[in-house]
């Protein structure tokens, strides 16, 4: 995935109860989140999805590291949509050191 293919971030309006900020605020994960992990260097790895295109790990500007899962925006093909996210579990973690190239 190059990020830099992508125009903006689209989100749906908070008051929609069935969009993709409400649900992504759920579990903890706002546009905050979003735009610093992007920022940061996160690293996409290779799950299982059904409703995405694309998943990554990468931590926030406190150092907490989040996956991310997106798809590009039913919108606009140029808009990188969040699906759904949490904080990472070990395994992810995991995975985002090997694609820094560091080692536990």
């Amino acid at each position: 995935m190059n990020l830099w293919d992508f125009e903006a971030i689209d989100w749906d309006d908070e008051e929609d109860e069935t969009g993709n900020l409400r649900h992504c605020l759920r579990n903890g994960v706002d546009e905050r989140v979003v735009d610093q992990v992007l920022r940061e260097a996160a690293v996409e790895i290779k799950m299982v999805v059904h409703t995405a295109e694309y998943s990554i790990v990468g931590p926030d500007y406190g150092g907490a590291m989040w996956t991310l899962l997106f798809a590009r925006s039913w919108k606009r093909g140029d808009w990188l949509r969040p699906v759904t996210g949490w904080r990472s579990e070990p395994e992810e973690i995991e995975e985002w050191r090997r694609g820094q190239g560091r080692r536990s």
